[in-house]
């Protein structure tokens, strides 16, 4: 078995030998170590590439110096909003962020004693067109966090209004069952200023549009998971003064 899978190696292109053995490298399965093809040698480094090896060897850089890959809490949070409603993939970037201390009343498996604040806010550049959202997440106990959403080309804005609500929720819910909190035992106060969204989640309007009653039924089902929930309408100058838009 040893020797089939030896000369199965033996006949891949310098190449695919090359990305093998920095696959097996990243799995544990291999010692650093450098291995001669039949072109030319082969460095495993994985986080140093070869071309930045050979540059650093001609100024005499020594390993210590070079600077190491960024740690992932270094990297941008990019959020996974989910899969949209209204067009291609939605996609969504966290813009404002703080890592500020929880307070001691936040613990792992309990909500917080205040309610989680949401502020959203959507629309399209065509009506339809591009969709974009942004919604603003005050967890009790840490900093604001925005996030940024987009939703395709085919949004209109009524429709990115729920969808940015939609994955405001997702988001709580998610983040939640990551801290081992029950939704059920968390409160939520949302604001928004669409008229149209707020009445219609409060069942004061009709809504009658169906891809509308599609998302009103995922946001009824969403609050429906969380213990109590506030959804109230705020003047257009205030999303613009917390979300910029």
């Amino acid at each position: 078995m040893l020797e089939q899978l030896v000369n199965q190696i033996g006949r891949l292109a310098p190449g695919q030998r090359r990305i093998l053995f920095r696959q097996l490298k990243a799995m544990g399965l291999l010692e650093a170590e450098v291995l001669l093809s039949d072109r030319d040698p082969l460095g495993i480094s994985l986080a140093v590439p070869m071309k930045n090896l050979e540059k650093n060897k001609k100024k005499g850089v020594s390993e210590s110096e070079r600077p190491s890959p960024p740690r992932p809490a270094d990297r941008p949070q990019v959020l996974d909003a989910g899969s949209a409603v209204s067009g291609p993939a939605t996609t969504g970037r966290a813009v404002q962020q703080d890592n500020a201390q929880p307070e001691s009343s936040h613990v792992l498996g309990k909500a917080p004693k205040d309610p989680i604040r949401i502020v959203f806010d959507g629309g399209s550049r065509g009506n339809p067109g591009k969709g974009y959202g942004s919604f603003a997440l005050d967890w009790p106990g840490y900093a604001r966090e925005v996030v940024q959403l987009t939703f395709g080309d085919q949004a209109t804005n009524n429709e990115a209004e729920y969808d940015t609500l939609i994955v405001a929720l997702e988001t709580v819910r998610d983040r939640m069952v990551e801290l081992q909190i029950e939704p059920g035992s968390a409160n939520l106060s949302i604001w928004g200023d669409s008229l149209l969204v707020c009445n219609q989640v409060r069942g004061e309007w009709a809504c009658k549009e169906p891809r509308l009653q599609v998302r009103l039924r995922i946001v009824t089902d969403l609050l429906n998971g969380f213990g109590e929930s506030e959804l109230s309408h705020h003047p257009r100058e205030k999303s613009v003064e917390i979300l910029g838009h």
